[in-house]
């Protein structure tokens, strides 16, 4: 069974709190991540992969749900990646979301008191002025080389014979909404791209480098299985997908900016199945508790910690050599 684009039809959110399962369109990103969005408590990927790697305190530092969270600028590194999507996901409106910042500014020359350009100076009045009205616009502001990043991610992944067969082809920027049958709780996915002829997903990611070795450490890293897990779960329960599957692209974020495409195994997969389980429940209890505890846990003794077998015995080697061992 293969379920197409023609078949997949995304329900045109009206504005409303969401009280249906199932996959919407028009969701702004920020309102997607909020606890507004549904009639229940809610959890997407990034929320269940902090829960599990890191803790449920550091998941509900940031939650939007806390009233006392911190609110945490979006990284240089996250407004590249987002800009990437943008442009190579082929999304409308780039020049309204997005802009170059000048590499000069009209100034006063400190020895004549006339106009005069000067090297752009984030410090500077006038250009934190003009900062200033792009941020009223709702326009992020990139720097002349992370626009020269995106162009060479963009060229390059073009050129990729997958890429140009239409693997990022199909509905973009939609959101899945599901409720977890167990705990109750509001699950959201939002692929980067609904395929569009078959049942495979596609994901696009930036990255320092797609050496082999280094991306089995990125997936691991970033716990992008998890991610898959849950985007092929919504496909499975809400979408009504038999078999779907999950390829990431990447692309290097500098020179040559080379790109990788791998998808990930079933095994990987299932693994991060198991891990957003886990971390939805944990959620669940925290939400009924109200206790969001660290890694330590709440544990009433001091843990025992001793080195890695790794750090043992380097050290028992370097001692041999010294000839103290």
């Amino acid at each position: 069974m293969v379920i197409g684009m023609s078949k997949l039809k995304a329900i045109e959110w009206d504005g409303k709190t969401i009280t249906k399962p199932g996959l919407y369109a028009r969701v702004p990103l920020s309102l997607y991540h909020s606890q507004q969005i549904c009639d229940g408590p809610s959890i997407s990927s990034s929320g269940l992969r902090t829960i599990f790697n890191e803790s449920p305190a550091h998941f509900y530092v940031e939650w939007d749900g806390n009233p006392e969270r911190i609110e945490r600028k979006d990284s240089r590194a996250f407004i590249l990646g987002r800009a990437t999507h943008h442009l190579v996901l082929g999304e409308k409106f780039f020049s309204k979301l997005f802009c170059m910042q000048p590499t000069d500014y009209v100034g006063e020359d400190e020895k004549t008191g006339l106009p005069t350009a000067k090297p752009w100076n984030n410090n500077a009045k006038a250009c934190r002025a003009w900062q200033e009205a792009r941020r009223k616009e709702g326009r992020t502001v990139l720097t002349a080389k992370e626009v020269e990043q995106i162009k060479g991610m963009a060229t390059k992944l073009a050129l990729h014979p997958i890429i140009r067969a239409g693997a990022l082809n199909g509905q973009i920027e939609r959101s899945i909404f599901w409720v977890d049958k167990k705990t109750g709780i509001w699950l959201k996915s939002r692929p980067d791209c609904i395929p569009e002829a078959d049942e495979t997903f596609v994901d696009l990611k930036k990255t320092r480098s797609v050496i082999w070795n280094d991306l089995v450490r990125t997936i691991g890293e970033y716990s992008y299985h998890q991610q898959g897990a849950l985007i092929l779960r919504a496909a499975r329960e809400v979408l009504g997908m038999v078999s779907p599957t999950f390829t990431l692209v990447f692309c290097e974020d500098g020179p040559p900016y080379a790109p990788r495409v791998v998808t990930l195994k079933e095994n990987d997969l299932a693994l991060g199945d198991a891990q957003n389980r886990a971390a939805i429940d944990i959620f669940a209890r925290c939400l009924k508790s109200g206790q969001w505890p660290g890694p330590g846990g709440d544990h009433e003794d001091a843990e025992h910690l001793e080195l890695s077998d790794f750090e043992q015995k380097r050290i028992k080697d370097k001692l041999t050599i010294m000839g103290a061992g």
